[in-house]
């Protein structure tokens, strides 16, 4: 299942399909940073007035994966004794 009709996904596909390798890898680089400050937005209005670390930890886990955050976690109290 797509979110677009058959034409437009042709249209998007033939519209990529001109841009050169390193016009793509751009596009990608400034998708991976909206989705980041989505998931982080996210965080944090979901966190309410949670800490900080609380954010933090719901971010990696939306975006990570838990075990990622929890490596992240041990990682950080390692760091802190």
């Amino acid at each position: 299942m797509t979110d677009s009709d058959a034409k437009t996904r042709d249209t998007l596909l033939t519209m990529i399909g001109r841009l050169s390798p390193s016009e793509r890898f751009v596009r990608a680089l400034s998708l991976s940073v909206y989705v980041r400050q989505l998931a982080w937005q996210g965080a944090r209005l979901h966190a309410g007035s949670c800490s900080e670390a609380a954010v933090v930890d719901r971010f990696l886990t939306q975006l990570y994966g838990a075990d990622v955050a929890t490596s992240f976690r041990a990682a950080s109290a390692h760091r802190s004794e």
